[in-house]
């Protein structure tokens, strides 16, 4: 009967432990601003922020990309083959530095778009939403992964 006990203990540990890593795991990472928390996937390597939200057709609510970068600087963003709207959120150690909205590409031109602020972190949402939620300059950042 001891035996019983044991190996009962022992899969309830291993399943609650497996249990916490999948929820983890799955768990998307987040970004807070205002007490507004938006999902966010991380674009990290170079081909991954050239890539960001071009070709998508939609941005779900809440939801939005951020740019992760080695060091702040300037960067400058395009729209190349991007069909939504998007503000565009500069970020630098913790607190909001620019915000632009821009506008999808129409033709075959691709204007680039350069914040006069540095910044090490970039967040694209949906238009519109920096203002909705009172999103401005100075306001406090943080970034859960």
């Amino acid at each position: 009967m001891k035996k019983y006990w044991w190996v009962l203990i022992i899969v309830l540990v291993v399943a609650i432990g497996l249990g916490v890593f999948f929820s983890i795991k799955n768990r998307k990472p987040q970004v807070i601003i205002n007490n507004k928390t938006i999902d966010v996937e991380v674009a990290l390597t170079e081909s991954q922020r050239e890539k960001g939200l071009s070709g998508r057709t939609e941005l779900d609510v809440n939801s939005g990309m951020l740019f992760v970068f080695p060091k702040s600087d300037i960067h400058t963003f395009w729209m190349k083959e991007t069909k939504i709207p998007l503000d565009i959120i500069w970020i630098d150690e913790g607190k909001v530095v620019e915000i632009m909205t821009l506008d999808p590409q129409i033709d075959d031109q691709t204007p680039s778009y350069t914040p006069k602020n540095k910044a090490n972190f970039v967040l694209e949402v949906n238009a519109g939403m920096a203002s909705e939620d009172n999103i401005k300059v100075g306001d406090e950042v943080k970034i859960k992964y």
